[in-house]
């Protein structure tokens, strides 16, 4: 008893911040994440024992977290998302230097489905058989998803410039 809380209190440890921050990210709200990152830990406890060894305890605790998150958005209407990135400045985007706030802006408008997958690409640094195994769908789904959302993400951030 004593090794399994001490294993998931490294778990914990490990992979609680990104956890956070990817269902903040999606969510938009903080505390909601919170609340979603507690309950994938807890999942993930109660069912520790069907957890296969061979698999990364990451992709298992992220398909949980995603899990959590769909069925949170079917009992509630999802709210646009109001995106939060912590860090500050520029990042180039298509060879152009575009400001933090307008892709957090851009992010946020995205449609929940795309919004997962440019979070776990870009920002949790997921490959894409990483997010086809957490999201449970096609490494073509993902592609095509996350093309798309750049499309989407492109031509956002060129209105906004086109518009200033």
């Amino acid at each position: 008893m004593q090794d399994k809380l001490r294993w998931m209190n490294e778990i914990m440890d490990e992979h609680g911040d990104y956890l956070k921050r990817t269902a903040a990210i999606i969510t938009g709200e903080t505390s909601l994440a919170e609340d979603l990152v507690q309950e994938t830990f807890l999942n993930f406890y109660r069912n520790s024992s069907r957890f296969r060894r061979e698999a990364k305890v990451r992709t298992y605790l992220y398909r949980i977290l995603m899990n959590n998150i769909k069925m949170h958005y079917r009992k509630n209407k999802p709210k646009e998302c109001a995106f939060e990135l912590e860090r500050a400045g520029s990042v180039s985007f298509e060879n152009e230097i575009v400001d933090v706030m307008d892709i957090n802006n851009a992010v946020s408008k995205l449609k929940p489905i795309y919004r997962q997958i440019v979070v776990l690409h870009y920002f949790d640094g997921m490959s894409i058989d990483e997010i086809s195994e957490v999201m449970d769908i096609g490494n073509s789904a993902v592609k095509m998803r996350l093309k798309r959302a750049r499309e989407q993400l492109s031509r956002q951030l060129s209105e906004g410039r086109d518009t200033v």
